[in-house]
């Protein structure tokens, strides 16, 4: 029985028992790909299976087992995502987030192949593509330069030994030495061996990857239609065999989550300071154009005020300076940046483009106040104030004309939930959706 006849039976058992999968694979392509080494790939519209017509290279579990793997991953949205990394790390998330909360029988790849900890455990796709992020590359690029250079010191190793081989004493060695050097010759050969066949492995398990999610790219288009399915599973209880986890999890998907750029363009919207220039194209409304006319000229010019207190990680502040070099590409020309705890920090430094390099000072504890009371003494000068924070600190004194200028971008959702309240009441908040690893 051929593949396609197979996938066909799998279509139709899934029709009866789980129908969400069945309309998540009819949402997509179903085709043949001969030059295809991995068993099911998805992407692009499409999901693609190894030609195997003469003979049957797996089980017919391990191949369902490996279609619902790709069909859970497209109602998850993994392979429509945007990545700013590799696409072989991307699976590799996808593929341990899968296995650990999923339990897939024949899927690779899974947490306790990295980390022992437990708190590495049930955890989401995000959080997985960060962490493989810190690790040693575990498929390639510095292991196997690390490894390389073993094997040309273990190479450089058997020259000496040659050489002083070489300065003994006329010809005659004792049989034992004789014997030891074959064996330490033996020994560094497998080792080199062993090596190569180290990184061979590795190279073909990155190679593997980066094939399964090569059809991986951003779609709007694929997102919308899948939320769709998802809606439609949900309305009509059609979610068959799959897990209450999963469900909880799919559902919780289709809430929509407040994004920070959104809310950034709102809030420059409402801080547009207009200024006026002199144009010959418009005429003047006394005179007609026999003078200059006047046309508006739309700037903005923020503060941003950066919490250095010793609450917020090294990680966080390259992530809130990381959203900060991405305002420049909301039409905002120049802001400064203001460091504070429970103090401001020197003076405020100027931003005209983005910057790779910053220096962080403070580490102290954490008041608004300063940074609140400064700018409400350079209204003249800045439009709004966005403050970046974890949100832990004394209540503060806010005047509504104030308010209305003022955006919080808290950390992460949890502080978000946990300040949203009293933020509210002192000018508009979101939270940093880190979802581009």
């Amino acid at each position: 029985m051929t593949s396609e006849e197979r996938i066909k039976n799998i279509a139709e058992k899934w029709f009866i028992h789980d129908p969400v999968l069945f309309m998540t694979l009819m949402s997509h392509k179903i085709t043949p790909n001969k030059g295809l080494r991995h068993i099911v790939r998805c992407g692009q519209g499409r999901i693609e299976y190894c030609f195997d017509n003469e003979e049957e290279t797996m089980s017919d579990a391990e191949l369902e087992d490996n279609l619902r793997a790709e069909v859970i991953r497209i109602l998850l949205r993994h392979p429509y995502r945007h990545y700013n990394g590799s696409k072989h790390t991307a699976y590799l998330a996808s593929n341990l987030t899968l296995n650990e909360n999923y339990r897939f029988r024949f899927l690779k790849y899974k947490v306790a192949d990295f980390w022992q900890n437990e708190d590495y455990k049930n955890q989401n796709f995000e959080f997985y593509y960060r962490e493989i992020l810190k690790l040693p590359p575990a498929f390639g690029g510095s292991d196997l330069t690390e490894n390389q250079d073993n094997e040309k010191q273990n190479d450089g190793n058997q020259d000496d030994e040659t050489q002083d081989n070489e300065n003994q004493d006329n010809g005659t060695q004792d049989n034992g030495k004789q014997n030891d050097e074959k064996q330490n010759d033996d020994l560094l050969a497998d080792e080199n061996d062993h090596l190569r066949q180290e990184n061979a492995n590795k190279s073909a398990e990155q190679h593997e990857m980066a094939q399964a999610a090569s059809l991986w790219d951003e779609d709007d288009y694929m997102e919308q239609k899948i939320k769709e399915i998802i809606e439609w599973a949900n309305s009509n209880m059609q979610w068959g065999t799959l897990s209450g986890d999963l469900v909880q999890t799919l559902v919780a998907s289709l809430k929509p989550e407040i994004d920070y750029r959104e809310i950034l363009n709102g809030f420059r919207a409402s801080i547009l300071s207009s200024k006026q220039t002199l144009t010959r194209f418009k005429p003047s409304r006394r005179y007609g154009f026999e003078y200059m006319g006047k046309k508006p000229q739309f700037t903005t010019k923020l503060l941003i005020g950066i919490d250095v207190s010793g609450s917020i990680s090294d990680e966080e502040l390259c992530m809130f300076y990381s959203t900060i070099n991405r305002f420049f590409r909301y039409g905002i020309e120049s802001l400064e940046v203001q460091q504070f705890d429970c103090e401001l920090k020197g003076a405020p430094i100027p931003m005209r483009k983005a910057n790779k390099k910053f220096t962080v000072q403070g580490r102290g504890g954490t008041c608004f106040q300063p940074l609140i009371d400064f700018f409400s003494s350079k209204l003249k000068i800045y439009d709004g104030l966005i403050i970046f924070t974890d949100g832990y600190a004394e209540e503060l004194d806010v005047k509504p004309r104030i308010a209305r200028k003022v955006l919080w971008i808290c950390n992460n959702k949890r502080n978000y939930q946990a300040h949203n309240d009293w933020m509210r009441q002192r000018g508009r908040c979101c939270w940093i959706k880190n979802e581009e690893p």
